[in-house]
């Protein structure tokens, strides 16, 4: 989910690749990888020589944006995670182990509990680290609350975004344009793989947090009680009648209509002149000051890749 301008924003799409990670029992054969874990700590961070201080800044976001994310989900004692971090395309494949999205720029593997980070993407991105890492992190730590048991693909890429905050201008805008277009899927179109295509994808991960905002915006504690069901109950669909009083698929009709009425209310102010004209001036303003970031961000690690050699 790469920007080269932002009137052309595409996201950098962080998906789940269940089953193709390399093996833990493998990671001693990367060449030149060093491995690094804080005694008691669920983390155990593989890493490339070149990479031991980026290795020990993803060590500290994960430690601190674990105990949080798993304090909202019920998740009482977090599991061993293997994370591995990559330099270059090459070695981001290897790891990953199948086929990767050319946007991709990190990856979640729930079954064997990895997390793969492509470190050369992440800088090109305007997503800070700390976004990519939280997005991934709550994949894992959700199956692990939920024992496994399947959620639909809306649920998880949703929460993930939620408790990653990453929703933007951007994603209003897009959902505003499928409004007018008559293009706005259904949550029940979104259960399994999300659309290959970025455009495509980038508006199902924004339908997706929309929703998960709207069952815990003001119902937080609910989200501990759905998983907590859905892991006793060993279904999705049973725990979200349980918890909400409605079945998914009525809520996904609920959700379509509210959207559908938000967005195209939206879309009569959005046609006039004025807007359009502070749109503009929006958009320069944000590229600009992402721009200036994206430099920065730059500069820093090229520092620390020069103090590492």
């Amino acid at each position: 989910m790469s920007r080269a301008h932002v009137s052309l924003y595409i996201p950098i799409i962080l998906m789940i690749f269940v089953g193709h990670a390399v093996s833990v029992s493998a990671a001693g054969e990367l060449h030149g990888y060093q491995t690094i874990g804080r005694v008691g700590s669920p983390f155990v961070i593989h890493y490339p020589s070149s990479h031991s201080r980026m290795a020990e800044t993803v060590e500290e976001l994960l430690v601190s944006s674990g105990a949080e994310i798993a304090s909202e989900i019920g998740l009482e004692r977090i599991d061993t995670i293997d994370v591995f971090l990559a330099s270059d395309e090459q070695r981001y494949r290897e790891i990953h182990g199948g086929s990767v999205q050319e946007w991709s720029a990190a990856f979640s593997d729930i079954g064997n509990q990895v997390l793969g980070i492509h470190t050369g993407a992440v800088l090109r991105s305007p997503r800070p680290l700390k976004t990519v890492i939280r997005h991934e992190l709550s994949h894992l730590l959700l199956a692990q609350r939920v024992g496994g048991v399947h959620c639909p693909t809306w649920f998880m890429e949703g929460l993930a975004m939620v408790q990653s905050d990453e929703w933007t201008f951007s994603d209003h805008w897009r959902l505003m344009n499928s409004v007018w277009k008559r293009e706005l899927p259904y949550l029940e179109d979104l259960e399994g793989m999300f659309p290959r295509l970025a455009r495509d994808a980038s508006l199902a991960y924004g339908l997706s947090y929309l929703a998960v905002d709207e069952l815990f915006r003001e119902r937080g504690k609910d989200l501990i009680t759905l998983t907590a069901f859905i892991r006793d109950l060993g279904s999705f669909e049973e725990a979200f009648i349980l918890t909400f009083g409605e079945s998914p698929g009525d809520f996904s009709i609920r959700f379509h209509i509210l959207i559908s009425r938000r967005y195209g209310t939206v879309g009569v102010v959005v046609q006039t002149a004025p807007y359009w004209l502070i749109l503009a001036l929006l958009f320069v303003l944000v590229y600009s000051i992402k721009r200036f970031r994206n430099r920065r961000k730059l500069q820093e690690w090229e520092r620390m890749e020069v103090d590492e050699r």
